[in-house]
């Protein structure tokens, strides 16, 4: 028999590890079908056969990088979804998405292929800071011209849902299921789920935490990892901004560098070329 903690925790989906459980693992697809089809308006015979790229095993203890934790979708028609939680919100996360949506594109475009082959990428944050570029709850970005907002093509779709701004009360079908992820109240959940029979399954789910101790583990592991993530690059911030100070420059062009080292970093830029470009050490670079 489980042995049941004596404090009882507060668990939320907003969790890596509670997330990608929810909505990136075979046994839960069904879960997955359906919050993804209520954000992208897909009918839910688009995900007839629907594969999941990256369902490996999630780590026990985040001590190992294992790679991104966001949720990689296949279509049968050969259409993808990236799925991502994030608790914090940084200015680069647009262009973050845009790149790795990108990638996505052209992941299985192989010479001898057409450009009219190439398959649609949805790319859907789900985001606890607040979303900066706008006040709504859910933000669909897409590429149109910007007076008569014609489409260009459909080739790219990314989505912010922003936990922070949920009204209180008249939740639509896609906000229940945000409200669902961002609270931390057994008993709002259930309340939540009690006329939608998938979200009654997500919430048993959720109580399997509860009664087992090695998921628990798994949770706290996931927070503490996030935990650890965010005081480097606190700390890298600090570094950074003391030496500029030092070297007598604005904090907002310190800051202005970080960033840029962030951003270039992530792109892939050689460390040699970021240094000289932004003129931060070897060392701060590699700390971001």
């Amino acid at each position: 028999m489980q042995k049941l903690p004596t404090t009882p925790m507060k668990f939320t989906a907003r969790n890596d590890y509670a997330f990608k459980k929810l909505f990136g693992t075979e046994e839960n697809k069904d879960i997955m079908i359906e919050f993804i089809s209520l954000v992208t308006d897909l009918s839910q015979d688009d995900f007839d056969d629907v594969r999941i790229d990256n369902n490996e095993q999630l780590p026990r203890f985040y001590n190992d990088k294992t790679g991104r934790l966001d949720i990689k979708i296949r279509l049968n028609d050969g259409r993808k979804i990236d799925v991502e939680m994030q608790n914090t919100y940084f200015d680069y996360y647009p262009k973050r998405s845009i790149f790795y949506c990108s990638k996505m594109i052209h992941e299985h475009f192989f010479s001898g292929l057409q450009y009219a082959d190439l398959k649609k990428c949805i790319a859907i944050n789900v985001l606890n800071s607040p979303f900066k570029l706008s006040p709504k709850v859910h933000s669909v970005y897409q590429i149109r011209e910007s007076e008569e907002q014609t489409l260009l093509d459909e080739l790219l779709e990314i989505h912010f849902l922003d936990l922070t701004k949920l009204p209180k009360e008249n939740l639509t079908s896609v906000e229940k299921w945000l409200m669902f992820i961002k609270t931390d109240s057994k008993e709002e959940r259930r309340m939540l789920a009690q006329e939608n029979p998938v979200m009654t399954k997500a919430n048993n789910v959720m109580d399997i935490f509860y009664l087992d101790e090695q998921e628990r583990r798994r949770y706290e592991a996931a927070w503490e990892y996030e935990s650890d993530r965010l005081s480097m690059i606190n700390e890298s911030e600090r570094k950074g901004l003391e030496r500029g100070k030092s070297l007598g420059f604005a904090e907002g062009s310190c800051h202005k560098a970080l960033q840029d080292a962030g951003n270039f970093k992530r792109l892939g830029v050689s460390i040699d070329i970021i240094t000289q470009a932004t003129g931060l050490s070897k060392e701060e670079v590699e700390g971001l």
